[in-house]
């Protein structure tokens, strides 16, 4: 019996067994011969009676007519010798096999006359943009069978280039595994033991050495550290089997695959055909363009002539029918709020972005936030900016959660991390660090992190959040993402507006080729009814202002916690403070104060302000300008400064029919305590008329509350260092005359030694003439002073006392003067 195979775990080389030899008698020598093509009438003579023909058999010598095919060719490789080998075993010594071989002088010859014209076709199950799909691939070899003509060069080597983005998909990392070394088993005839996860398409080869193909699957290869995307493919029939291991190398930038298949059997095929698997866990995905999808190739050989580099092209469309693309549009999904809705309370906040199959892909994230809708920045640890940049920041600093779909098709890779806040990025005072582990089937495709700035705008305080350019290939990978979702969701950390307001989160989205799309999303918290709004006012000035120094004032404005927030303070000064026309003249110009506060003239800065708010957990403050505008009345402005963030707060001035300053756009934020100095100074932005302290000062005062709350009352200006003062004294005979400063209602005593005691009732703060006469001692002592020495000096002692219920006496409350009597 002679049994012929193909040396399938090693060199595909052929081999023939001999066996049953009779040990009837000694076998001295055997000559065996194989024809080449065994029809050919060369052999006629010497066929016997071995009869291949349908023909009768007429003896010796019997005529062939069967079809002339070759049944061996010479190798298409030359130069190196040809080896023959035998192993023999004997009856005798059984399992003891004697070998030889038998090497040619050269080898085969004439490689440049080997003909080498393959074909490829690359056709997707689908031609629809941006969509999963299964992809055939056949790579033809015409094969000679005419045994006068030269055979086709076996192939050694095969490149093939798929059309730019026609690239992996990573909907395919669903439930994916892969096959390692041992359980493909290349090089051995051990069962094939890969998980069925890790198969991701199929496989046959058609060879003129079999009469039907060998046919089998494709498996995803274990990634290791130089080669991370690897093919397996094992084909077989009964008694013939092919393993072959394919490296694919994506573009790092752009994703474009070559897949190469190295250094294969020196064994003729005419069609090599893969088909990777479709579905919404499709291995590849269409280019997201319209257009020609031309896929190249280089095929060398074993000749040793040139590589030849068929290609192959299909029309990408819009619906896998044929219809054509319109421009690629640009329209996702947006979506963001609370929870819960309650003016004031904590809640979580969410934002979505989604995209749909054949949008442009998404890049950036900018987001602003409805007024009022903070995070309480106080109650987290911010992460350092080298942790932020690493991904590593502390737990502590967890504000959240982050989850993205990537992939086309129904069924994205959906991949999860954690929201981090920093310290300042880009320029914001604060920051965000999303950290996302992927990790996407037997791939780890490293951490990534995104960062984004966020903001406070200096107008009203609102929150603008602006993301880095998303990642859009990792490892050769491009994600196409399909949703980004950010949930804040840190107990006690962000909270919503104290304003019923319609308001909207607003954001703008960026594609990676620039398009840019404005979303929005309504938002509208509710209960405001259910904010308590008392907030608390004082106000005070000295009481010996001049022309020189001018008048000072200083507000407080005192907010209890779990109030609604103060949205626009006015206050209405008492006549006697009005605005000094010689700061005014000197106010800051609007542009130059937009430009740089710094520059503005040093007499336009009139004071300072101060405020503590629980978001940062300490206090912001800065200077306050006088700012004048064309055609306009000038307007304090007051900046509030510190942990980067700066808001103004602009305050309207009018003049009827007393000074009046209105702040009407107060942020929707927490304050707990916010102070205005105004001081006295050669600068200072108040004048007085006339003496403070000798009349009630009040402030009309009105507050509204972001939630709707108002406050109206008349907040008395207090005058801390006004006390009982005598202006002027004068003596006329035996009386003097002061005049007294009584800063408020209470029952005045006036006395002195050689003095009456007089008592006055003061029923309201006056500049009052008090008259106190000598007593009769007194004038005795006036009378008898001699001749030259006729003045008498006596000192006059002033006290105030309060009155009970009424206001209470800031300053001193007793006052003394020397007065001289003359004879």
């Amino acid at each position: 019996d002679i049994v012929g195979g193909i040396r399938d775990t090693g060199d595909y080389g052929l081999y023939f067994t001999i066996g049953n030899v009779s040990n009837a008698v000694g076998l001295l020598s055997s000559k065996l011969t194989f024809w080449g093509v065994p029809a050919d009438s060369s052999h006629n003579g010497e066929r016997g009676e071995t009869c291949i023909s349908p023909l009768p058999c007429t003896g010796g010598g019997q005529t062939s007519s069967a079809p002339h095919r070759t049944f061996l060719t010479n190798p298409t490789v030359c130069g190196p010798p040809l080896t023959t080998r035998l192993a023999v075993d004997s009856y005798q010594d059984p399992g003891h096999e004697v070998t030889t071989s038998d090497t040619t002088p050269t080898g085969a010859t004439g490689c440049g006359s080997v003909p080498f014209a393959p074909s490829i076709s690359v056709q997707p199950d689908t031609t629809q943009h941006d969509s999963p799909t299964g992809v055939n691939v056949d790579l033809h070899v015409p094969q000679a069978d005419d045994p006068n003509v030269l055979g086709t060069s076996h192939v050694k080597d095969v490149a093939v280039t798929l059309p730019p983005g026609l690239t992996i998909d990573p909907s395919a990392a669903n439930g994916l595994d892969a096959c390692n070394d041992d359980q493909i088993g290349i090089g051995t005839a051990n069962p094939i033991t890969c998980p069925a996860a890790s198969k991701i398409g199929t496989a046959s080869i058609a060879t003129p050495l079999l009469p039907d193909s060998l046919t089998g699957s494709v498996y995803l290869g274990r990634p290791q550290a130089s080669n991370p995307y690897r093919v397996f493919l094992a084909v077989s029939r009964p008694g013939v089997q092919v393993r072959l291991a394919g490296r694919v190398t994506p573009d790092p930038a752009t994703g474009q695959l070559t897949a190469v298949f190295a250094d294969n059997p020196q064994v003729p095929f005419s069609d090599f055909v893969l088909h990777f698997s479709g579905g919404d866990n499709a291995t590849l995905a269409n280019p997201l363009a319209c257009g020609a999808a031309t896929t190249t190739t280089s095929l060398t050989p074993y000749s040793g002539n040139p590589a030849a580099a068929p290609s192959s092209a299909y029309t990408v469309d819009a619906d896998g029918h044929g219809a054509a693309c319109p421009a690629t549009p640009f329209v996702l999904g947006f979506s963001a709020g609370t929870a819960s809705r309650q003016a004031g309370a904590t809640t979580p906040f969410t934002l979505n972005v989604a995209r749909a199959d054949g949008q442009q892909y998404l890049s950036k994230i900018l987001i602003q936030q409805p007024r009022g809708l903070l995070g309480m920045l106080s109650s987290v640890p911010l992460c350092p900016e080298a942790q932020a940049a690493a991904g590593t920041c502390p737990s502590a600093s967890h504000v959240g959660g982050a989850t993205v779909a990537a992939g086309a098709g129904g069924a994205p890779f959906k991949l999860s991390g954690s929201v981090f806040l920093t310290g300042p990025h880009a320029g914001a005072p604060f920051g965000l660090s999303i950290v996302i582990r992927a990790v996407a089937g037997p791939f780890d495709l490293g951490t990534v992190v995104v960062r984004a700035g966020i903001r406070v705008d200096p107008g009203d305080a609102h929150l603008t959040i602006d993301s880095d350019p998303l990642p859009a290939i990792l490892q050769g990978i491009p994600l196409r993402l399909r949703t980004v979702t950010v949930a804040i969701d840190r107990s006690g950390f962000i909270f919503n507006p104290s304003s019923c307001d319609a308001l909207a989160v607003a954001g703008t989205l960026t594609s990676t080729t620039g398009a840019v799309q404005q979303v929005s999303s309504p938002f509208q918290a509710t209960g405001c009814d259910k904010l308590r709004f008392a907030p608390q006012i004082t106000a005070t000035t000295t009481g010996n202002p001049t022309s020189r120094t001018g008048a000072s004032l200083s507000v407080t404005l005192t907010v209890p916690s779990g109030n609604a927030n103060v949205k626009s303070v006015a206050v209405a000064l008492p006549k006697q403070l009005t605005a000094r026309g010689t700061t005014v003249r000197q106010s800051c110009a609007e542009a130059t104060f937009k430009a740089d506060p710094k520059t503005c003239p040093p007499a336009s800065l009139v004071g300072s302000d101060v405020a503590a708010t629980p978001v940062t957990g300490g206090t912001l403050g800065g200077p306050v300008y006088l700012v004048s505008h064309q055609g306009a009345l000038p307007t304090l402005e007051a900046l509030l400064q510190g942990d980067g963030i700066s808001v103004g707060l602009s305050g309207a001035i009018t003049f009827a029919p007393t000074l009046t300053s209105t702040f009407a756009s107060v942020p929707d934020v927490p304050i707990s305590t916010f102070k205005l100095d105004l001081p006295k100074g050669p600068h200072s932005a108040l004048s007085a008329l006339g003496n403070l302290c000798t009349s009630p000062l009040v402030m009309p005062t009105t507050i509204t509350g972001h939630n709707g709350g108002r406050l109206s009352q008349k907040t008395p200006i207090s005058v801390p260092d006004c006390g009982v003062k005598i202006l002027s004294a004068s003596v006329r005979r035996h009386t003097a005359t002061l005049r007294v400063q009584i800063p408020v209602p209470g029952t005045l005593r006036a006395r002195g030694s050689g003095l009456h005691t007089v008592h006055r009732a003061i029923k309201r703060p006056v500049i009052a003439t008090v008259k106190v006469p000598l007593s009769r001692s007194g004038r005795r002592h006036l009378a008898q002073r001699r001749r030259g020495h006729h003045r008498l000096v006596l000192r006059i002692s002033l006290k105030l006392t309060a009155a009970k219920g009424g206001p209470k006496l800031a300053g001193a409350s007793t006052a003394a003067k020397r007065v001289v009597f003359v004879r």
